[in-house]
């Protein structure tokens, strides 16, 4: 009997030690047999875009770091291209003669003295960051979703990181400014949302460092000094970049389990379908719904589309999709600056149900002034935006495109903005100035048809030509009420040239008039005509 229970005690002991080692054998490979979603294309294909980011139609992040201190420097030259937010590109700069070189010098030291971007970062105090402000005005503004970009180019982590020392909760502000801003975020009820720039890190730097070694002057320079290491992670072998990178982004995912996140390039090397699946698995086990936007760096059938500004988008796009634009009024302008201008109210609004018309969506990006506060043309921006969703947002969330979804300006209004000297930026869309009262852009949702104008028409009467009694609205083509949102119910007429309605005496806006349609029958649930071979992806980022 001793025998037996000896045998017994020893098997258990063996099956003890096996399931010791196959689970270290499993933490060595980076997954568990649990895990759903394995780090390479055919698994991550299978994610579906959740329900919540296809009705979410408007959301807000920030671009707001150490780079923001620099926005209070007095340049000679305003923004161009990605000027302002790289200030590292002048801050190592081999000649004294670059603007951004003697800025540094003037603000911070000398980096042949050893003053680098760890020095620009202690600056960087945030000392006026209030979450609940933010969230406040985030919320009132109608965003459904939102966030901070959690590491820029820069690679400075907005989070207090374990991984590395450049980071928000050891240099500057010494908090965790990613946590409490989603703490308040999620606090409201909305989803929160990151984005990650730091594929182009690594490049942006070795392409400095090497001309640094160039310079015999550059010796003292902290960016080539390996006690440094901690603070310029991407200084280093590529080998170890990808694992420091991995290690930043798995932080973020596991520390702030965020409901949607971007990257900037990345897609084929630097770990990134790993750090996709591990998101994907964190949203499996905590019984989250989440979506990854795609900037063009990852295949054509795989989350949100991101076209920054409108480039290169088509006119109608038959899958999930948004534009990325800043607050401000350039498409460049994505770090607060002194004297910066904002983007006004109307052409946001405008903007935003014209790209929901085609299906997309509008992502919002702040100019936050380096102390955590923000300028009153952003205040007035954000509660100018949410003033009007209140009002109008059944015609915006939550819809789907009607079978016509837009009259009047139907071609692609692209423009080029100019700097000083006569260059031309690439092209952006859509211009809002030649969005008018002729312009008319229909959504559905459920039974009901909504066909809002971008503009007060020179008469009391609103012309749609596309709900004339030539087009089939319904199973019985027929209009049985319609209502102004914010206002109530509208007299109006069905010709075979147009849907005539006429205007109350008092509007409830001067920009965006929303009308609530209800047909006889069953509304005609088509999706618009399209071209399959123009659904072209964002430009692809590297």
């Amino acid at each position: 009997m001793k025998h037996g229970m000896r045998s017994i005690k020893i098997f258990t002991a063996l099956v003890v030690l096996i399931s010791i080692l196959l689970g270290e054998l499993a933490g060595q490979s980076g997954s568990t047999p649990s895990e759903k979603y394995m780090p390479e294309w055919e698994s991550l294909l299978t994610h579906e875009v959740p329900q919540w980011a296809k009705d979410a139609k408007f959301g807000i992040y920030a671009h707001w770091g150490v780079y923001s201190v620099s926005g209070n420097w007095d340049y000679s030259k305003p923004n161009w291209g990605n000027a302002y937010i790289t200030p590292y590109r002048g801050v190592y700069h081999h000649s004294k003669n670059n603007e951004t070189r003697g800025l540094f010098e003037k603000h911070v030291g000398n980096p042949e003295e050893g003053y680098g971007y760890k020095d620009l970062a202690k600056q960087f105090k945030a000392e006026n960051f209030d979450p609940d402000y933010w969230a406040e005005f985030i919320e009132k503004s109608g965003a459904k979703y939102a966030g901070i970009a959690a590491m820029h180019h820069d690679g400075y982590a907005m989070w207090d990181s374990e991984v590395i020392d450049l980071c928000a909760g050891k240099l500057g502000p010494e908090r965790d400014l990613l946590g409490d801003i989603f703490t308040a975020l999620e606090a409201r009820g909305l989803k929160t949302f990151t984005s990650f720039h730091h594929a182009r890190t690594y490049k942006h730097y070795q392409s400095i460092i090497r001309k640094l070694k160039e310079q015999p002057t550059a010796a003292g320079v902290d960016l080539l000094d390996p006690d440094y290491a901690n603070y310029y992670w991407f200084a280093g072998e590529r080998e170890m970049f990808e694992e420091k990178r991995y290690g930043l982004t798995k932080e973020v995912i596991d520390n702030y389990k965020p409901d949607a996140i971007w990257f900037d390039g990345g897609a084929g090397k630097f770990n990134t379908e790993r750090i996709i699946a591990d998101f994907f698995n964190m949203a499996e086990a905590e019984g989250k719904q989440v979506t990854v936007h795609n900037k063009g760096n990852f295949p054509d059938n795989f989350g949100v589309f991101s076209y920054e500004n409108g480039h290169k988008r088509p006119l109608y796009v038959n899958r999930t999709w948004e534009d990325d634009t800043p607050s401000a009024q350039m498409s460049f302008d994505w770090p607060w600056y002194e004297g910066i201008e904002y983007k006004k109210p109307r052409d946001v609004v405008v903007r935003l149900v014209d790209l929901v018309a085609r299906n997309g969506g509008l992502l919002l990006s702040l100019n936050p002034r380096p102390d955590g506060t923000f300028d009153m043309g952003l205040e007035d921006l954000l509660l100018g935006i949410g003033e009007w969703l209140a009002q109008n947002g059944e015609a915006i969330y939550t819809t789907v495109p009607y079978k016509i979804y837009a009259e009047g300006h139907t071609e692609r209004l692209e423009y080029h903005e100019t700097n000083a000297a006569g260059k031309q930026s690439r092209a952006v869309q859509p211009n809002t100035r030649r969005l008018n009262w002729e312009d008319v852009r229909f959504t559905r949702k459920g039974n009901t048809l909504y066909a809002t104008v971008l503009g007060i028409p020179p008469t009391d009467t609103v012309h749609i030509k596309s709900l004339s009694s030539k087009s089939a609205i319904s199973s019985m083509d027929g209009i049985d009420r319609i209502e102004l949102l914010g206002s109530g119910p509208v007299e109006w007429s069905r010709t075979s040239e147009a849907l005539e309605i006429r205007l109350p005496i008092t509007l409830p806006n001067s920009w965006a008039l929303a009308f609530r349609i209800t047909v006889v029958g069953e509304l005609d649930k088509s999706g618009p005509a399209h071209v399959q071979s123009r659904m072209k992806l964002p430009k692809k980022t590297k």
